[in-house]
């Protein structure tokens, strides 16, 4: 038997940053802690039972309950109020199907070890070398570091560690030492450990756990990241937007360090900050309306200022004719693409929620003549302005964006466009719920009648942010309402970018006609 001890919230630091959620829920890389250490724990152990302790008020939502049923595990709800001996008793004695003799392990749930394969042993606590100062068990440590617990534990005698968590219900240090007295405990060293149980070791956790896009080559290293990858345009592109863009704007980007040319291929160096994206925020976060109206607050005052209206009539013109393609021919080209690959009919209409809606090109067609009447807003364009390329600064209240494009339609290098496109961005993000579907977080539901609907798994508080959003935020006079037909295009042109995964484009064509229902024919 395996446990994952995840009987508490969060500390104070990190509920200010993500709300009130157990330890395991944690995001790293747009995926929940619990999810990377059941991976770990299932390559090494993978005929054992897991269990997770989760505190008794914590409500799963039913994406969570997915999640869980997808990694079968068994959840035991804890009373809040138990401290660790406490809830491992709690466990322990109300499990029947627990056997005796069977070797009980048990993870925090605020540690990931991402190798096992030397913590197999009965009777073993893993330790690891720390060069922070936080209050784990010392073993040993000398000027530079020390060699601390690290957060796994086996035990071949459950009726003794019953024993010595009873005769020392305040105190889990104090009992496993206990325990060790009758069963020696042997420190096994592994260099396998991650903690997340506080904001700097959470913080460069995330670093080290980084994730490769197909395009690029990410690394963190002593406080930079360097990013590099084919093709070198694209990475080009983005270092010269952040070299370029006005000095009013660059408090809202992380500092340009370095960029040129190596043998590997373009490059360029930001400094790291440990901020959490906004799409991290957004689908695993707890963070209530008032702190999401900061943030919308502040995304509101990088938008305005990015606006130029003094810009000459000939980098208007410009703006204008990139403008156009990217609404016209872009997401004709897109579509088209997506329907020859998929053998899928532009011409097929469908049932929305017993609606009946026009074709998918009509739509598209209908959308397109809407935004071309919008008037353009010239300013310095981001190009990729959702949620996952926005970090946000809880402490500081301030908001980074990273990862821009800074090519036009041409692939010609400039930090210029039309803001409605960063507009449309940001609302497919929130309105659009776009990170939703890329963390699964919906179910499609078909009827026998060929109706079909996308059910998002949110809570009374998005649908809050999304409420506020729609109604107070605005881009030079346009409303959240009149950038929607721009929404429904990205979602359109996006579908042959996701061939890889049919479930997700599936889900971004349905979520467009979501759109176009409620937005456009409502």
């Amino acid at each position: 038997m395996i446990l994952i001890a995840s009987g508490a919230y969060v500390i104070s630091e990190f509920q200010v940053e993500l709300g009130k959620i157990p330890p395991c829920l944690l995001p790293i890389g747009n995926k929940k802690l619990l999810e990377l250490q059941v991976s770990a724990i299932r390559k090494t152990f993978n005929n054992q039972d897991i269990y997770l302790s989760l505190p008794e008020s914590y409500e799963l939502s039913s994406s969570e309950n997915k999640i869980i049923d997808a990694l079968n595990l068994t959840v035991v709800k804890t009373p809040d109020q138990f401290n660790l001996c406490d809830s491992l008793l709690y466990v322990l004695n109300t499990n029947e199907k627990i056997n005796a003799d069977e070797v009980f392990y048990l993870l925090h749930g605020d540690t990931f070890i991402s190798d096992f394969d030397n913590l197999k042993d009965k009777n073993i606590i893993s330790v690891s070398r720390s060069y922070d100062s936080y209050t784990w068990e010392v073993v040993k440590q000398n000027n530079e570091h020390a060699l601390v617990w690290s957060g796994f534990f086996s035990f071949s005698s459950i009726s003794y560690l019953l024993k010595s968590l009873t005769l020392n219900r305040n105190d889990y240090v104090n009992a496993v030492k206990y325990y060790s007295t009758q069963h020696e405990l042997s420190l096994i060293e592994t260099d396998k450990w991650h903690d997340l149980g506080h904001s700097n070791t959470y913080f460069n956790s995330r670093a080290n756990i980084t994730t490769q896009r197909a395009f690029n080559d990410l690394k963190i290293i002593d406080g930079i990241v360097s990013k590099q990858g084919k093709p070198d345009v694209k990475i080009q592109a983005e270092a010269l937007w952040f070299e370029n863009i006005p000095s009013a704007l660059k408090k809202f980007t992380p500092v340009l360090l370095n960029h040129g040319e190596r043998n590997e291929g373009y490059y360029y160096e930001l400094e790291y900050l440990p901020y959490i994206p906004l799409n991290e925020l957004f689908v695993h976060g707890k963070n209530e309306i008032l702190q999401w109206n900061k943030i919308i607050r502040k995304l509101d005052e990088y938008i305005n200022i990015s606006i130029q209206n003094d810009m000459d009539e000939n980098s208007k013109r410009d703006i204008n004719q990139d403008a156009f393609k990217l609404i016209t021919d872009k997401t004709r080209d897109r579509l088209k693409e997506y329907s020859e690959e998929m053998n899928f009919d532009l011409q097929k209409s469908f049932i929305y929620k017993n609606n009946k809606l026009p074709s998918v090109h009509q739509i598209m067609e209908e959308c397109i003549e809407k935004v071309l009447r919008i008037e353009i807003v010239h300013g310095v364009m981001h190009g990729d302005l959702c949620f996952s390329n926005i970090l946000y600064d809880s402490r500081g209240d301030r908001i980074k964006v990273i990862d821009p494009r800074g090519l036009n339609y041409k692939a010609e290098f400039t930090v210029f466009g039309d803001l409605k496109y960063d507009f449309a961005k940001l609302t497919h993000s929130i309105v659009g719920l776009y990170d939703y579907i890329i963390s699964g977080y919906y179910k499609i539901e078909e009827s026998a009648n060929g109706s079909i609907e996308i059910v998002f798994d949110i809570d009374e508080r998005i649908e809050k942010v999304i409420s506020q959003y729609m109604q107070n935020f605005k881009v030079s006079g346009l409303s959240v309402q009149d950038i929607i037909p721009l929404v429904i295009l990205l979602f359109m042109s996006m579908l042959p970018l996701h061939a890889d995964r049919p479930d997700r484009q599936k889900a971004m064509l349905i979520n467009a006609l979501r759109l176009y229902k409620v937005y456009m024919l409502n």
